[in-house]
């Protein structure tokens, strides 16, 4: 998510709180907490991307035929945190959707045949670990989300400071979808917060911005860059959490709940 977004000081008002998190999108109320699960996956050897793209097709197919209400994509890094000396994550593959739909979707993928010949197709491609979060909508714009599959998700774990309540944070975050104007070019925004398998999870949460092209990602690095951005995130940083940098993924959308 670009800084602006993760501090989201100015920019998060006028439009988000036209289209703030009520009502559905995919079939998911937005109010109450939902589910993802994400898998962080590095290429076994000798597959490729090529390879990832088909069991990701495959298990949409599965999803659809079994009768799961869950979505599917997968994104690949586009500006992530390796370099010589650490390694970042292949693929991730994310499935989203309701609480209750992942234990039905659970219930049923461990009874299908099809399922484990998914499942054992994925094994081949790449080693992964499933990791479970509660997903906290802040902002849906859902007609420019309907508008296209192309996902490109910026992303940054971040913590409270020493004296920060989850209160007083939370207070700040909502104060950003009140009454500013519309500076910015996300088309959504989501809390991520880690819950099973997460025991070394970097931060408390995450934000998690999404965006329907590479372009409008740049606009708002422009904002920051050159258009007054600067000040609301050093504000949001200083003041508010201790961030790890944000990093940017790029997807499209395999299938939706």
């Amino acid at each position: 998510m670009t800084f602006k977004h993760t501090i989201l000081s100015l920019a998060l008002t006028g439009t988000l709180a036209a289209h703030a998190a009520d009502g559905e999108y995919d079939g998911i109320p937005l109010e109450p907490l939902a589910g993802m699960q994400y898998e962080i996956c590095q290429l076994n050897s000798g597959k490729t991307l090529e390879d990832v793209d088909r069991q990701t097709n495959l298990a949409a197919a599965a999803f659809e035929s079994v009768g799961l209400d869950l979505g599917i994509i997968t994104f690949t890094p586009l500006y992530d945190h390796a370099d010589i000396s650490n390694k970042t994550a292949d693929y991730i593959t994310m499935v989203y959707g309701t609480i209750p739909a992942f234990g039905e979707g659970w219930d049923k993928w461990e009874k299908s045949e099809e399922a484990a010949e998914v499942m054992r197709g994925r094994a081949e491609v790449g080693t992964c670990h499933f990791k479970f979060n509660h997903i906290d909508y802040r902002f849906m714009d859902v007609p420019a989300l309907d508008a296209t599959d192309r996902r490109v998700v910026q992303t940054e774990w971040c913590s409270r400071r020493p004296g920060i309540s989850k209160a007083e944070l939370d207070s700040q975050h909502r104060s950003w979808l009140e009454g500013a104007e519309n500076q910015t070019n996300f088309i959504g925004w989501a809390i991520i917060h880690p819950r099973l398998g997460q025991a070394n999870a970097p931060g408390e949460f995450f934000h998690f911005f999404i965006y329907d092209s590479i372009g409008s990602l740049m606009a708002d690095e422009e904002w920051i860059a050159n258009g007054g951005g600067t000040e609301g995130v050093e504000d949001y940083y200083t003041n508010f959490v201790e961030c790890n940098g944000p990093s940017v993924w790029s997807g499209s959308l395999a299938q939706t709940p």
